[in-house]
């Protein structure tokens, strides 16, 4: 009988022994691959966004304002005001711009047969002086500024020198052409500029939306390194403390077979 119940509790112990075991590889594994996760979430960096773009070059077009010189019925002065306006001191900003304006008016209505009362040189002056506060006044919108004040130069004498625009001109297809041009060109430029404000203030907020996410990935890869590395110190802990009772264990046999060995002896 207490031969069989000896054997009885070393199967048993061979059981808990085995299952211990196969904890404490369980248990090494877990720390294996906690601590690898820890390594790879800890090393994840944030990825720079791609930077922001900026809106592609539009220019005004020459087709564009040819229709809206078609279609335009009833031409006025760019952004007239109610009031008539303010004598101002001459200037000279903008007047080499506004010169080349005033002439390449004069240079269209001749091409074009246009009577035009000869002017002495102070009634051109003010004329130009009349034209170059106007330009000074619409140039002081923020979206405009010199780089308008060339473009529309350009643009509008480029447009007087049309040879379509100059033979509807003369058709009588259009009647005003300069102020028309002026027209079209600012509120062409306008819409432009704001789509351009538009495009880039979006590619912006892409960025910062970008970086955001970014910002949130990385800190949740360090809050799931933070809890896989509290969770390696559990499995090393549960480890260790199977080993010691492993080796407990077995001390306890060992010395259960010295005191059986000792009682074999003495009888």
């Amino acid at each position: 009988m207490a031969l069989e119940t000896k054997r009885t509790e070393e199967l048993f112990l061979k059981i808990v022994k085995v299952t211990v075991l196969a904890c404490m590889a369980l248990a090494l594994l877990a720390v294996m691959i906690l601590g690898v996760n820890v390594v790879y979430q800890s090393a994840k960096t944030p990825n720079a966004p791609a930077p922001a773009q900026k809106a592609p070059d539009k220019g005004v077009s020459m087709d564009d304002l040819k229709k809206f010189l078609l279609k335009e019925e009833k031409p006025g002065e760019p952004q007239p005001s109610s009031s008539s306006p303010k004598p101002m001191a001459p200037s000279l900003r903008y007047l080499e711009e506004v010169t080349r304006l005033y002439r390449c008016s004069v240079e269209f209505g001749a091409k074009v047969g246009a009577q035009i009362d000869q002017e002495d040189n102070s009634a051109a002056a003010q004329r130009v002086e009349e034209l170059r506060a106007q330009i000074e006044k619409l140039a002081a919108d923020g979206r405009r500024g010199e780089r308008w004040v060339k473009a529309t130069t350009e643009f509008t004498c480029a447009a007087l020198a049309d040879p379509t625009i100059i033979a509807m001109r003369k058709e009588g297809k259009i009647k005003s052409v300069f102020l028309p041009v002026l027209n079209f060109h600012i509120m062409t430029w306008d819409n432009i500029q704001d789509e351009k404000a538009a495009f880039e203030q979006a590619e912006r907020d892409r960025v910062d939306k970008e970086r955001a996410e970014e910002a949130v990935r990385i800190a949740q890869a360090k809050a799931d390194a933070f809890t896989s590395a509290i969770a390696a110190g559990v499995a090393f802990g549960t480890f260790m403390l199977l080993a010691i009772y492993l080796l407990g264990s077995k001390v306890e046999t060992n010395l259960r077979d010295i005191n059986e060995a000792i009682r074999s002896l003495k009888s």
